[in-house]
């Protein structure tokens, strides 16, 4: 009976962490990156979070999309992906990203999650602009749904659900609207015009499929070095709070190497980056096996081109309560609360305001650090 009943909250994660990558990798697409192969990059997720045990999946996220998307030439920026993933590995390999994180301090680091929480807030913000009523039924059902489900060990899967299912059926069932994927498309961009083949024993499947060479000149160099800085945030800031849901931790060092490992296959081919994601799979029963089989099916549905035909159907507002609620009540609060119980207090406090300022955690993390080891020699500690 106790695996039939955490049976439906597996299930429901799955399917609601599904839901919420697809607008992001939709967003990908209009940056003119191609969608088939990033699910080589999920494939590779999922056994990599199988060997190591790893509660944090990995997904497309729009700040690392955008960050390598800069500019309008895609070989520099799948050489930028490419050239980053390099890095981030032999870092990783030697333990640096969990160095850099006990170095900064656990006050920094919890200022650093709690800015994280505020850019999650203002994602939210930004979607009320652009879309006013699928945003505000998101936003409440996911606020209604979480005090409900207060004490639920399933408060995030079903916050996630509840909100992304309501908003979502009142803009296709109410409205009768669909989302106009030609609108998001951004001009000047290449775009991939995916084959409806699914039979990978077909030619035109793997036609798909274009080899990019890797280019190597000053743009890639720091579009290279962007993406390490967002991508060592990003996986200490997101893992944690993944973690943290899951009530267990993270080693960052694995996870930095799975979304590096990842991103091979699907940058060079054209693909979008991968990267860790504070995931609803983590508030589900066996987090880890959740994680697993969200990247999985994920990865399957790209490579059969079924994430493009859901495009329509799925509007990027319908996870804006998610956003907010992971966002204030699950990041910010709590680590705005570890922040003022430390010892380095203030430079946590720096370490929030230049995360959330500048949208950029690494950034965060190093004034943080530069306030707590210089900041007694002009008086601010």
């Amino acid at each position: 009976m106790e695996f039939l009943s955490s049976l439906g909250p597996f299930i429901l994660a799955v399917i609601a962490v599904i839901i919420n990558g697809i607008p992001q990798l939709l967003y990908a697409e209009a940056r003119g990156f191609a969608l088939k192969p990033a699910g080589f990059a999920y494939l590779i997720g999922a056994f990599g979070n199988l060997f190591t045990g790893s509660v944090t999946p990995i997904s497309s996220q729009a700040e690392t999309i955008t960050v390598a998307s800069i500019k309008k030439n895609l070989r520099n920026n799948v050489s930028s992906i490419l050239l980053a993933a390099v890095i981030m590995i032999i870092l990783a390999a030697f333990g640096g990203v969990s160095k850099i994180a006990d170095f900064a301090g656990p006050a920094i680091v919890s200022g650093m999650m709690s800015g994280v929480g505020l850019i999650l807030a203002g994602v939210s913000w930004d979607m009320y602009g652009q879309e006013k009523r699928t945003t505000l039924i998101s936003v409440i059902t996911a606020i209604a749904a979480y005090a409900i489900f207060q004490n639920s060990a399933n408060k995030v899967v079903w916050t996630i659900f509840i909100s992304v299912v309501l908003s979502t059926a009142d803009y296709l069932f109410i409205q009768k609207r669909r989302v106009n994927l030609s609108e998001v498309m951004e001009e000047g961009r290449e775009q991939y015009k995916m084959s409806s083949e699914w039979r990978f024993w077909k030619k035109e499947y793997w036609s798909d499929f274009k080899f990019i060479k890797p280019a190597f000149n000053l743009t890639v160099i720091f579009g290279a070095l962007s993406l390490v800085m967002l991508n060592i945030g990003a996986n200490i800031s997101f893992g944690n709070i993944t973690a943290s849901i899951a009530n267990t931790t993270q080693n960052v060092d694995h996870l930095s190497i799975i979304n590096s490992l990842a991103d091979f296959p699907s940058a060079v081919f054209g693909g979008p980056p991968i990267e860790a994601i504070i995931s609803g799979t983590a508030g589900a029963p066996w987090p880890v096996a959740c994680g697993i089989v969200f990247m999985f099916i994920t990865g399957i549905l790209l490579l059969v081109g079924l994430i493009g035909k859901l495009g329509k159907y799925l509007p990027a507002q319908s996870i804006s309560g998610f956003l907010l609620v992971i966002g204030i009540a699950l990041t910010f609060v709590p680590n705005l609360s570890a922040v003022t119980q430390s010892e380095n207090s203030v430079s946590g406090y720096i370490a929030l305001g230049v995360t959330a300022w500048s949208k950029n955690p690494f950034l965060g993390m190093v004034v943080g650090v530069l306030v707590r080891y210089l900041g007694a020699y002009v008086g601010l500690v």
